[in-house]
């Protein structure tokens, strides 16, 4: 099996190391990743910009490190249109991330974009994140846990679409038995905005805020805010599809 592995934390991130050298047991792997942290970048590309590409040093063997100056999406493009072009990854994984990145967040997640490439190209993908994923006892079972996780539905499921795991550090165990398989939901937050003041006194802002809680029950955001991991199968199309024939209706309309 030949694998893509990408974030928007970093080639140097303690949870992109982790799941790498898991991923190895699977086969080779291709990392293409940011030179430093793109957090939130979505899936914004950087045109008319310069970009570049270096080889670093392997986390393990079986695998090749590069980073770039880019976004998730910059490298994602650069590994599959160029890099990667004549040697296509049987499976991209992005993250571990870290950070919680369920429902309403995902659509700013530079993790959930490097998924969402594979899932534009019929690649099938998956993206990770935990909170947080910094180095210690917690990362490796979260590691642990997304690599059974891929195993289980891209090696002896062949699974083909895309996927959001979640992994909690408080609550519940990460284990199959506490593993709920829910929609996106909406993750509200107060006091999202924040003024502050410079040295000289100007004001400026800071995009924050504490996360709330409340989401509908059949939600990722529910289950996530009681401890529970997350899994969600995601997809590039944001087709309306319940509205389709109400625009119809308007458009035809006299």
């Amino acid at each position: 099996m030949k694998i893509f592995l990408t974030n928007d934390d970093g080639f140097e991130a303690p949870g992109l190391i982790a799941i790498a050298k898991r991923l190895t047991a699977l086969g080779k792997v291709t990392v293409i990743a940011p030179n430093q942290g793109r957090s939130s970048c979505s899936s914004s590309l950087s045109l008319r910009t310069y970009l570049h590409l270096w080889k670093k040093e392997s986390y393990g063997e079986n695998m090749e490190v590069l980073s770039c100056n880019g976004t998730t999406a910059d490298c994602c493009k650069l590994a599959l249109e160029y890099w990667l072009k004549d040697d296509r990854p049987d499976l991209i994984v992005s993250g571990i991330n870290n950070g919680n990145n369920s429902g309403s967040d995902s659509v700013y997640s530079g993790t959930m974009a490097g998924a969402i490439e594979g899932d534009l190209l019929g690649i099938p993908s998956i993206a990770l994140s935990a909170e947080p994923a910094g180095e210690g006892e917690y990362l490796e079972r979260a590691a642990s846990f997304a690599f059974e996780v891929i195993r289980k539905y891209f090696v002896e499921e062949k699974y083909k679409g895309c996927l959001n795991l979640n992994m909690p550090k408080d609550g519940m165990d990460l284990t199959w038995e506490n593993l709920k398989v829910a929609r996106l939901g909406i993750q509200r937050y107060d006091n999202a905005i924040r003024e502050i003041k410079d040295p000289s006194g100007q004001p400026g802002y800071w995009i924050s805020g504490r996360m709330l809680p409340d989401a509908a029950p059949d939600t990722d955001v529910f289950w996530y805010h009681r401890g529970y991991p997350t899994l969600t199968p995601i997809t590039w199309n944001q087709t309306d599809g319940g509205n389709m024939e109400r625009v119809k209706e308007i458009a035809v309309s006299k």
